[in-house]
């Protein structure tokens, strides 16, 4: 089967036959070779189509795996959360026991268990109160695009930016 690329080369190169055979001296009075060519064009042009619309088939299949790849990984990610939960909420039952019961250390072949003391932590009870010097202020500059748009098609100058247009696009209805 030939590739989209190689018939789109092939309907290039026949339209650029047809267009300098009708420009000949002749004014393309040959209607045999006119025809062969017209002929010929209609022909790759539904060959061309028949491509087209196997190529957005088969995109609509890899769409239809994405969708569901995408909702496996939703499941997966749900799963990994409840399985870690329950690993939390045994390390805390375990914590919370030897804590009750005193015991320090448990040894087995395998491992070690032992109840660490506890790290120092900040906590804030009022963030307002506290003063300049202990608050971190995050400033994020980046370009409204939006307003920039609007502007450059209300006729304004924007120094620094432009309106281009962006490549075609596909669409499928």
């Amino acid at each position: 089967m030939t590739a989209l690329y190689e018939m789109t080369a092939e309907l290039v190169e026949l339209n650029n036959l047809m267009d300098s055979f009708e420009d000949t001296d002749t004014g393309g009075d040959d209607g045999s070779m006119a025809l062969a060519i017209r002929d010929t064009l209609e022909g790759m042009e539904m060959a061309f189509n028949d491509k087209a619309v196997a190529i957005v088939k088969f995109a609509q299949a890899l769409e239809g795996d994405t969708t569901a790849i995408d909702a496996e990984i939703k499941r997966l990610q749900e799963r990994k959360k409840r399985i870690n939960n329950r690993r939390e909420q045994l390390r805390d039952y375990l914590r919370h026991n030897m804590e009750a019961a005193g015991h320090k250390k448990i040894e087995c072949p395998l491992f070690t268990i032992t109840l660490a003391k506890g790290r120092d932590q900040v906590q804030i009870a009022d963030e307002a109160a506290l003063p300049d010097e202990y608050v971190r202020v995050k400033t994020e500059i980046k370009p409204d695009k939006v307003a920039i748009g609007k502007a450059l098609k209300d006729g304004a100058t924007v120094p620094g930016a432009e309106l281009v247009t962006g490549p075609t696009s596909l669409r499928v209805k």
